[in-house]
């Protein structure tokens, strides 16, 4: 009797755990190989890929006219469409200018993350952020502030216009404390 109770009961472990598996969805919490594809938030990203002509301004303090510089932008998705890595080049306060960013949306921490560096200095910006209809991106993170010395909190706002539109504003604290539009960036695609 006792061979049979135990016999039914691995039986009903078993029919159960076969249930179970059967109606999990794969999600990045039960599917570690569904959190290292690309996905949905990777997608948006593709509508920065391609050749671009911008135009910056430069706004170094409020009321001043901003100082405006022009150049060229690549960008294309990286490893299997993971990353968008973004190439600038052109000028910049009449001085060559090259630039390099990558953009990614990690599955797991459920954010995007940016980096940025230049030949106008030698650290890397780095800022974490969201997503919105549109696509658009709003990110923050600090950088380091070569006038002072310290650490200063910045926003930026990437938006979609259209196929061969987009814009970036940048946005820092100004004399004052209060946040200030220190750059903005409008990109046309290459034809």
């Amino acid at each position: 009797m006792r061979r049979i109770v135990c016999t039914f009961l691995a039986l009903v472990m078993l029919a159960t755990a076969a249930v179970a598996v059967a109606g999990d969805e794969k999600t990045p919490a039960n599917d570690p190989m569904q959190a290292l594809m690309p996905g949905e938030h990777h997608e948006h990203m593709k509508a920065l890929v391609g050749n671009f002509d911008y135009t910056i301004k430069l706004y170094m303090a409020p009321g001043m006219a901003p100082q405006e510089s022009t150049g060229k932008r690549s960008a294309q998705m990286i490893m299997g469409g993971r990353y968008l890595e973004e190439k600038y080049t052109g000028t910049f306060m009449g001085m060559p200018f090259e630039g390099l960013g990558t953009m990614a949306y990690d599955n797991v921490q459920k954010k995007y993350l940016s980096t940025w560096i230049d030949n106008m200095g030698t650290g890397i910006m780095m800022a974490t952020g969201q997503c919105d209809k549109g696509p658009s991106w709003t990110m923050t993170g600090d950088m380091a502030d070569p006038q002072s010395g310290k650490m200063v909190p910045h926003r930026s706002v990437t938006r979609v216009i259209d196929a061969d539109h987009f814009t970036m504003e940048m946005f820092t604290p100004g004399p004052d404390g209060k946040e200030m539009k220190m750059m903005e960036v409008a990109a046309t695609r290459s034809k």
